[in-house]
């Protein structure tokens, strides 16, 4: 049971801590949105000022902030501008869950499951779902040489099937746009060992790839992040202070609808001076992930992340316009990534069936399985 006596004791100890926090955000938010009025009209010739890791390079002249012009009476015209965007516009997403090996057995095995939603709205309301799983045995955790229980190598694993799902659709369909409930640049992976980061970048420059060569649009759609891409690059740009501002909070003032310029990402993840960045393990994708923040819910504003060939052949408002349209159907979130995740989400009581299936598997087989003592008395006490 939490101890809320405890934390409620902690909150007031570490009460200053947690105001300064949020004073010095709020102080550099004011100096820098003073200075992002110098980029009102972007200039791109202001990359010239900028060295290689600025966090970002300006890609979208004209204006920094987009608007959004409708503004919808009721419900019914909302849908109908919905349905303008959409009609006959192939639109998927892919999504996972899993199951962790769990040490209360002897036996590390874990379940990767995926989602993949392809919805084409076309009259005929032509809408696919397809799900798979995926079993990880004890011979795949030691022949990767990693922790057997532990969630690493099981994520890595998790986004490379899902990254194979999506490029499966992008084969046996012609052209769709596709979301990826999550982001294209894996900052994360830095800190993982490089067996593990290796999956990712295979899974990621295979993706990357594929949506160049099939030219079917890719979207990351990142709805809670806190980068700091473009506050670094008003940095060097403008003199400023380094801090804890994130690019979100720094484009809290967006309306619902409204989107950023799209900028070129250089992300500065690096870790120590000899450190590489994530960027550096995209070979020829380094320089051609494109990003903008936009609105769509009553929180902070989404990240959207896309190759730059998408930026290139003029699809920016289109893939805005899709995602806007995808939130008014869900309210806040696009529906198409809701449905992906609804499909894959492995529920709790599933992971008692899957372990179920474990134990009467090995009983069949003969397969002696020991089981901790401490998790038998955790199941007879709930």
């Amino acid at each position: 049971m939490l101890d809320l006596k405890s934390i409620s004791d902690q909150f007031d100890a570490k009460l200053s801590a947690i105001r300064s926090y949020d004073v010095e955000r709020s102080t550099l938010s004011e100096e820098y949105r003073t200075e992002l009025k110098k980029l009102n009209i972007i200039d791109i010739s202001m990359n010239e000022r900028l060295n290689a890791y600025s966090g970002a390079r300006l890609l979208e002249p004209g204006k920094l902030i987009h608007s959004f012009p409708f503004n919808w009476k009721n419900r019914h015209d909302a849908i109908e501008w919905v349905d303008s965007v959409l009609s006959g516009v192939a639109v998927g997403a892919v999504d996972g869950s899993q199951i962790y090996s769990d040490k209360n057995y002897e036996i590390p095995l874990a379940v990767i499951q995926t989602s993949q939603i392809l919805n084409r709205h076309t009259n005929d309301s032509d809408y696919r779902e397809n799900t798979g799983a995926q079993i990880i045995t004890p011979d795949e955790f030691e022949d990767a040489s990693v922790y057997s229980f532990g969630a690493e190598y099981v994520d890595a694993r998790r986004f490379a099937m899902e990254c194979d799902s999506i490029m499966q659709l992008m084969k046996e369909h012609d052209k769709p746009c596709i979301m990826l409930d999550g982001a294209l640049i894996l900052s994360h992976i830095n800190v993982l060992n490089r067996n593990i980061r290796e999956i990712y970048v295979r899974a990621i420059n295979k993706l990357l790839e594929a949506s160049e060569k099939t030219r079917a649009p890719l979207i990351g759609f990142i709805d809670t992040t806190m980068p700091r891409d473009i506050t670094l690059m008003m940095h060097f740009l403008f003199d400023l202070k380094k801090g804890k501002l994130s690019d979100t909070y720094l484009f809290s003032h967006l309306l619902w609808g409204e989107r950023t310029a799209a900028f070129l990402c250089d992300r500065d993840d690096r870790r120590g001076d000899e450190a590489r960045s994530v960027l550096d393990n995209y070979g020829k994708f380094k320089d051609k992930i494109a990003f903008f923040y936009m609105r769509v819910s009553n929180g902070l504003p989404a990240r959207v992340e896309f190759p730059v060939w998408m930026y290139e052949e003029g699809m920016v408002d289109k893939i805005a316009d899709i995602i806007r349209a995808e939130c008014v159907i869900r309210s806040n979130y696009p529906d198409i990534l809701m449905r992906a995740h609804e499909a894959a989400v492995i529920k709790m009581n599933e992971h008692g069936l899957f372990y179920g299936m474990l134990d009467n598997f090995c009983k069949v087989h003969g397969i002696r399985i020991n089981k901790s003592a401490k998790n038998f008395h955790k199941m007879i006490n709930r």
